[in-house]
C-alpha cells in the first residue's frame, strides 16, 4: 500500500549542525483521507493509538503522540498541502524545524502521493526523525486507512451474511447505497439488499461464508467468497431438498465515509441449482 524513500541533506545553520529530510510515501486511498489525519485529532488519535490535539488553522497548535511532538501550523491547502513549524520534544529547547507535506492525487484520484520535506533537524536527530515518520506515520497511516475501508465489508461478512442479522445492513450500508447483482441494477437504498438476504436465509439454514480472498486498492473492498449452508426451505421453485450445498461469490464494495456505498455481486448461481436438482 506504500512505499518510502528519502534523503537527508547536511547544512549549517546559526552554529547548529542541521540538516533536511525528504520522504515519498504512497497511499491506495484519495488524498483527502491522508490529508484529514494531520488534520483532524480524532482521525490522528485512532491511526496512533494516542492521544492528540490539532487545531487545524493557520496559526493552530498541534500536540502529538502525547506531547512528543508540538508543532504550529503556517500554512493550509485542504487536500494538496500543509505547512508547519515542527519539533521533537527531545531536541534542544525553542528548536524547530519547518515541515511541508504536498498531497498528489493519483489513479484519477483513488490514490495519493505523498511528498515530506523537513528542514532544520538538527544533525544529531537526523537518523532518528527519519526513522521516526516511516515507523510512526507512514507504515500505521497505511495499515489504518486500509483497516478503514475494510470495516464495514466485514462486519457485512460477519453480522449479516454469517449471522442473518438483517439489521446490520442499516449499520454498514448507506441510505442511498445502490446494489449491481448479476449485472442487473437493482435499485437504490438498503431495501434490495435485505430482500436477497430474507430469500437467502428462509431457503438455507446454517449458511457459513468463509472468505478466500480480499483486495483493498482506492475506495474498492475487492472480495470472494464460499458459502455452504442447507436447503432447508423453497428456493426459485425448488423444494426443500435437505442437501448440503455451497455457492461462490465475488463482490466490489465502493466504501465511503465508513459505508458501503456502491456493491457490484455476482454469485454462483448455475452451480447452486445443479446442486438442487441434480437426481440421486
Amino acid at each position: 500500500m506504500l512505499a518510502g524513500t528519502g534523503r537527508e541533506a547536511h547544512t549549517l545553520r546559526v552554529g547548529m549542525e542541521v540538516g533536511t529530510i525528504t520522504q515519498d510515501a504512497f497511499f491506495a486511498v484519495p488524498p483527502g483521507e491522508v490529508f484529514l489525519v494531520f488534520t483532524d485529532a480524532r482521525t490522528h488519535s485512532a491511526m496512533s493509538g494516542e492521544r492528540a490535539e490539532i487545531d487545524a488553522r493557520v496559526g493552530g497548535r498541534v500536540w502529538l503522540f502525547d506531547g512528543a511532538v508540538t508543532a504550529t501550523f503556517r500554512e493550509l491547502v485542504p487536500d494538496r498541502r500543509l505547512c508547519q513549524s515542527w519539533r521533537d520534544s527531545d531536541w534542544p529547547e525553542g528548536h524547530y524545524a519547518q515541515l511541508q507535506l504536498s498531497f498528489h492525487a493519483l489513479s484519477e484520484g483513488r490514490g495519493t502521493h505523498v511528498q515530506l520535506t523537513l528542514s532544520g533537524v538538527p544533525e544529531s536527530k537526523l537518523r532518528q526523525t527519519a526513522d521516526a515518520w516511516r515507523d510512526h506515520y507512514w507504515v500505521p497511516i497505511a495499515e489504518y486507512l486500509r483497516d478503514a475501508k475494510v470495516r464495514p465489508a466485514r462486519r457485512f461478512l460477519l453480522d449479516f451474511k454469517n449471522r442473518a442479522n438483517l439489521a446490520a445492513v442499516d449499520d454498514t450500508w448507506a441510505e442511498d447505497s445502490v446494489l449491481h447483482f448479476a449485472g442487473s441494477d437493482l435499485g437504490g437504498g438498503r431495501a434490495p439488499q435485505k430482500n436477497i438476504g430474507r430469500m437467502v436465509f428462509d431457503a438455507f439454514a446454517n449458511v457459513r461464508v468463509e472468505l478466500e480472498d480480499q483486495i483493498v486498492e482506492g475506495d474498492r473492498v475487492v472480495e470472494r467468497h464460499r458459502a455452504t449452508g442447507v436447503h432447508a426451505g423453497e428456493f426459485m421453485g425448488i423444494p426443500a431438498t435437505g442437501r448440503e450445498v455451497s455457492w461462490t461469490g465475488n463482490h466490489i464494495y465502493r466504501i465511503a465515509n465508513g459505508r458501503i456505498a456502491e456493491a457490484w455481486s455476482e454469485v454462483s448461481l448455475h452451480e447452486l441449482l445443479s446442486q438442487l436438482t441434480e437426481t440421486a
